[in-house]
């Protein structure tokens, strides 16, 4: 089996509790990005065409997850790969605003809206950077965070000669052992479900922490 190597270890998510009130507590700013995202998704196609404001919010939600994994607690430097809109970074520093969280992504229309949302909710500690995670600076001590914009196993291969503290990645829950084929570096993988939510947005959906063995 191609993923012998790999150490995968199955829990569920038990802070849900502590997500909520992260989304509570920064309410107003999570609005202000749902309307600002809506905006721009209308000129340059960040999120699927006519989605909601409640579905952009529960996406936010998804997004504060990685608040609770330990390794975005003690990252020095959290490097958002396939932003997109600005998915995940922008929630995580709305409710971190001590970490400095750096958006890229290679579409630079997606990164030029970023940068103007980022600018507009006047979030000092969020930067941007266009072009490809392979062209990003990074130190022993960073993190880098993404949801549902790479597959381990291209991600891997984008990060191979690069340092990095971890990686935290939101993807389907039953996508694992396959995304691992031809990753030779043994890694050791938590793989959290996120069904502990009771809420069908959730429905397959877990919260992925890779470190190197």
């Amino acid at each position: 089996m191609f993923h012998v190597k790999h150490q995968i270890i199955r829990s569920d998510f038990l802070e849900s509790k502590g997500v909520t009130k992260l989304l509570s507590d920064y309410d107003e700013k999570f609005k202000e990005y749902a309307d600002q995202l809506l905006w721009w998704n209308d000129k340059v196609n960040l999120v699927s065409r006519g989605v909601s404001r409640e579905t952009v919010l529960n996406h936010v939600e998804h997004s504060l997850t990685i608040s609770f994994s330990q390794l975005f607690q003690g990252a020095a430097q959290i490097i958002d790969a396939g932003s997109g809109g600005g998915l995940p970074g922008v929630p995580l520093g709305v409710a971190h605003p001590e970490k400095e969280i750096l958006l890229n992504d290679i579409v630079s229309k997606k990164i030029m809206a970023c940068k103007q949302i980022a600018y507009k909710m006047g979030l000092k500690n969020v930067s941007t950077k266009i072009g490809s995670i392979e062209a990003v600076e990074m130190t022993k001590d960073a993190l880098v965070v993404s949801k549902h914009a790479f597959k381990i196993n291209d991600l891997m291969r984008f990060l191979h000669d690069k340092e990095w503290k971890g990686v935290v990645l939101l993807k389907g829950n039953n996508e694992i052992e396959e995304e691992l084929e031809g990753v030779d570096d043994p890694l050791k993988i938590n793989v959290l479900s996120l069904e502990s939510f009771q809420n069908s947005f959730y429905d397959g959906k877990a919260l992925v922490e890779i470190t190197k063995k």
